[in-house]
């Protein structure tokens, strides 16, 4: 009998960490849609999760507040799920935080104004770089309307050094000025 009771207080404890660890779970998938509110009203949770995509946590470098764990990004999409509850639209919600914390906490810049740079501008880099690449690569191939000589032509009066060249084939030692044609640098044979 004194086996079994520490056996079942060790069941015991392993249900509730079990059941301890299946909320925790559930709770890290994201929000619980809001309740409470008695009114009735209701939300696209779909809708809240691409909100949450576009709203940057102040406090977290480079992150948005669907993929932190932070308190602030927690009351930030309880806050958008209130806003969605009562009617308010995804622009709405989204400049309700611009004014609270300025246009930093958008994931993505506002396209207007000295902003239309940061979509303007990749674009514009992108082009230049593909023209600049093309103008290299047809310089490097040259024009087709050039004319590439393959055999000298007439004009060049090549025999002098053809005469040069066959009187070193015929006489070595002339050639070479007297000096015998041996690795020996002392001529010494």
């Amino acid at each position: 009998m004194a086996l079994l009771l520490p056996t079942k207080g060790l069941i015991l404890f392993a249900c509730v960490g079990l059941t301890l660890l299946a909320g925790a779970v559930a709770e890290a998938q994201g929000p619980a849609p809001l309740e409470g509110s008695g009114q009735g009203l209701s939300y696209d949770e779909g809708e809240a999760q691409a909100i949450d995509r576009m709203l940057m946590c102040p406090v977290c470098p480079a992150v948005t507040i669907d993929q932190t764990q932070v308190e602030l990004a927690r009351q930030m999409q309880r806050v958008v799920r209130e806003m969605l509850a009562q009617g308010a639209s995804r622009q709405q919600v989204l400049d309700f935080f611009v004014e609270r914390y300025g246009p930093g906490v958008l994931a993505a810049p506002p396209k207007g104004g000295f902003n239309l740079l940061a979509w303007i501008l990749p674009a514009v880099a992108v082009g230049a770089a593909l023209v600049a690449g093309f103008l290299v690569l047809r310089s490097m191939v040259g024009h087709t309307g050039q004319h590439v000589a393959t055999e000298p032509s007439s004009q060049d009066d090549l025999s002098p050094y053809l005469e040069v060249i066959d009187q070193e084939l015929a006489d070595p030692l002339k050639a070479g000025k007297g000096r015998p044609r041996s690795g020996n640098r002392n001529g010494n044979g």
